[in-house]
């Protein structure tokens, strides 16, 4: 194919609609959401050490929040005594995390563990997964 042909091809394949995509899935039903958040358990909170501060991210739950109803979590136990509050679910961008800090902040070394479970949209629970700090 000649170079023209592949810069043609490229272009039409860049405008094509990425339906499967998380940046455009308007209208995924809460029950897939719930099967890929159960596939991607190990991304749903990160630890990050950042300026003399640990933190721990819910990027990934916040990018699925139309599919949970309810973030319960613990530090350093499996209470689950706190809550995260997700930002409200927007059906024409589902997947933005748009809050500023989407991340609690902590002393340096002050968290060896965070637990967490989800309630869906369906008011089923997930199990309580453990995340462990890994420096």
């Amino acid at each position: 194919m000649s170079k023209l042909g592949n810069t043609m091809l490229l272009a039409g394949l860049v405008a094509l609609p990425l339906t499967g995509s998380p940046a455009v899935s308007q209208g995924m039903p809460p029950e897939q959401i719930k099967q890929i958040l159960d596939v991607t358990k190990t991304s749903w909170v990160s630890f990050r050490d950042w300026n003399g501060q640990q933190l721990i991210y819910f990027t990934h739950l916040e990018s699925w929040r139309c599919g949970i109803d309810f973030v319960f979590y613990s530090l350093n136990s499996t209470d689950l005594d706190q809550m995260w509050e997700l930002d409200a679910c927007d059906p024409s961008n589902p997947n933005a995390v748009l809050k500023e800090k989407p991340y609690i902040e902590l002393p340096a070394n002050s968290t060896q563990s965070i637990t967490v479970q989800l309630i869906f949209k369906d008011g089923t629970k997930s199990s309580g997964e453990t995340f462990y700090y890994k420096p």
